[in-house]
């Protein structure tokens, strides 16, 4: 019996049937002599075939399932996934920019600050049947957004007889698909359990904002935004269980800056996870009921003197569980999908806004609150439904291969930009690395949105704590300020008599301002000067460009920074251009800081010339 052998590389019935077949009359040839249709012995040779048959396409669908490459149930990628630590998202929201304007009457040569207004955060506006909300507090005050960029325009409104009698002041600000609810649940003795799930009773998730657990059970509102905010009573969600700092804002430390909050990292175990399900549900996981080691012997520190016992042992906190005859609030967003992308000029309608405005007058202060508006200037793009099984595929590649760490200087250029824009937004940023050192220079934007040397050191502190969570444990982190080289152009141009000249002088002056637009060059930026005289070139009425002069300024009203080439006159910084470019260092960007000043133009006359 031990010599008896059976294939096992057939895996289909028929195949296996022959097999049985095949093994029947090579081992019990006189037992067994009919095989036909008719037989009994066909009907088991049948049955014992299409058992085989199954089992052997269960086996291959479990093993497959359980390959990225090849598995196509939706639950299965998401497992996979979820083993990959990906977090896969769930329907994605539009975001358009916006434009909100009102009408603040003067005071002097200049419009009156006092109106100037504040519009608190989650201000909903909707066209084409789509609610969408702001994210930040818009201040009409302010010349700036919240991650520090220029954002406020002001245009005079004159009478008949040619009297400035109010302003408008236009603020652009994105604002995303969806509104904000609040979901309230009683946690009972049965919710106190390790690693708790709770779902949240929609489809159309797209995130959760803040969650709060509030002693007690009889609570008729919810809380305010201000609680929201807070600290107290505070959840916060987290990446993983196993991790126990969260960055925030620090209210007890002064900002040098208005806009940067000053942030720093908690320790806590108020934990949660978040995760959308394979049917579209957004579940919610509460911590496994294990504190850390300062947690537990906090009532043992009474003497003043704190132990830290993380310095000495390995604790893994999962995070507290929930505490029972309490009730939960969870402030969350729903919306998104493709519906949300809309076209231009639809957005214009403000459905609900807190806008508050405390002028000395308050029929002014009616007046200003009445005249908000809003028109979304560019479309509102970005919406998507729920990932597809091979988008979900190819995000869990993608993810593996991108640790939550900071190894390379792109690694840390790409944790800088996550950093939430509350605890501040360089404007430039230049990474390199030396000897394991890792430089990062900055550069900010000044009140007029120019590039400035002049950093905030709420900017450079936050960097540096944020960064701590991930830099590798060999690097050294040295936060300094970049270069910022200040141009003046001398251009003699030949224009068409025919045409305005004053017009052609404006579009020049222009042409040069946007090729240095902060938008458009970064830290390490050579200029080309043949790129500049292509644009010039290309203007109506502009025939031929006489001559180009580049030359340094430097200290009054300019950086002190200067070029690391070469002029061709050390009493005027007239730069030398090498192969028609200035070329910058990794650490310098240049720009034009006064257009209408530093950018001259020479109109110079066509001459008629004899020839003999």
């Amino acid at each position: 019996m031990s010599n008896k052998k059976i294939s096992y590389t057939t895996r289909d019935f028929q195949s296996i049937r022959t097999e049985l077949i095949n093994f029947v009359r090579t081992y019990y040839p006189d037992l067994i002599q009919n095989v036909n249709d008719a037989s009994v012995f066909s009907v088991l040779l049948d049955l014992n075939a299409a058992v085989s048959d199954n089992l052997q396409f269960n086996i291959d669908r479990s093993i497959q399932e359980t390959v990225l490459q090849y598995a196509q149930q939706r639950s299965s990628i998401y497992n996979i996934a979820r083993t990959y630590g990906l977090k896969i998202p769930g329907l994605r929201p539009s975001v358009a920019l916006t434009e909100f304007s009102i009408i603040v009457p003067p005071f002097g040569d200049r419009e009156d600050l006092r109106y100037c207004g504040i519009i608190r955060r989650g201000a909903q506006v909707t066209g084409a049947g789509q609610v969408f909300e702001t994210l930040n507090d818009i201040d009409f005050s302010s010349n700036f957004d919240s991650d520090g960029n220029l954002n406020r325009t002001k245009v005079p409104i004159f009478d008949a007889n040619n009297i400035i009698t109010s302003y408008r002041i236009t603020k652009r600000e994105p604002v995303v698909n969806g509104i904000t609810k609040v979901f309230k649940r009683v946690v009972n003795a049965n919710d106190v359990r390790p690693f708790f799930e709770m779902f949240l009773p929609e489809k159309n998730v797209l995130g959760v904002t803040s969650v709060l657990l509030k002693d007690g059970t009889q609570y008729a509102n919810v809380p305010s935004a201000q609680e929201f905010l807070g600290l107290e009573n505070r959840w916060y969600e987290v990446d993983a269980l196993i991790q126990d700092k969260v960055f925030i804002e620090d209210p007890t430390r002064p900002s040098d800056k208005p806009g940067i909050k000053v942030g720093r990292y908690l320790q806590t175990s108020n934990k949660f996870i978040t995760e959308f399900t394979p049917e579209g549900f957004f579940k919610m996981t509460f911590g496994g009921g294990s504190q850390s080691t300062d947690e537990l012997l906090r009532e043992f520190a009474r003497n003043g003197t704190p132990l830290n016992l993380q310095k000495y042992s390995n604790n893994f906190a999962l995070g507290s569980t929930l505490k029972s005859n309490s009730t939960i609030f969870v402030q969350y967003r729903v919306g998104g999908g493709l519906v949300s992308n809309l076209g231009v000029n639809v957005i214009n309608q403000v459905a609900n806004a807190s806008f508050f405005v405390n002028g000395p007058n308050e029929s002014t202060n009616t007046n200003v609150i009445n005249s908000l508006t809003c028109n979304n200037i560019t479309a509102a793009i970005g919406g998507l439904n729920t990932p597809t099984i091979e988008e979900v595929r190819n995000y869990v590649t993608y993810n593996f291969a991108a640790q939550n760490r900071a190894v390379t200087v792109s690694d840390y250029e790409a944790v800088i930009r996550n950093m939430p824009s509350k605890f501040g937004s360089p404007a430039k940023v230049s990474i390199t690395e030396i000897d394991n050192k890792v430089v990062i220079q900055l550069l900010s934007y000044d009140n007029n949105g120019k590039l400035t040397e002049i950093i905030s050191e709420t900017l450079k502190t936050n960097l540096a704590n944020y960064l701590s969570n991930y830099r590798m444990m060999n690097d050294y982190i040295s936060i300094t300020t970049a270069e910022v080289i200040d141009l003046k152009f001398d251009i003699s141009v030949v224009l068409d008599a025919s045409q305005n000249q004053g017009a052609v002088v404006s579009e020049i002056i222009n042409a040069v301002t946007n090729y240095f637009d902060p938008g458009n060059i970064e830290l390490g930026s050579n200029v080309y000067l043949s790129e500049i005289r292509k644009n010039i070139q290309d203007i109506n009425g502009v025939i031929s460009i006489a001559g180009l002069d580049v030359f340094n300024l430097v200290g009054g009203q300019y950086s002190s920074s200067q070029t690391s080439q070469r002029y061709v006159s050390s009493a005027t910084r007239q730069i030398e251009l090498i192969d028609d470019t200035i070329f910058a260092q990794p650490s310098q960007i240049y720009q034009v800081r006064f257009p209408g000043k530093d950018i001259l133009v020479r109109v110079r006359n066509q001459q008629t010339l004899n020839f003999s």
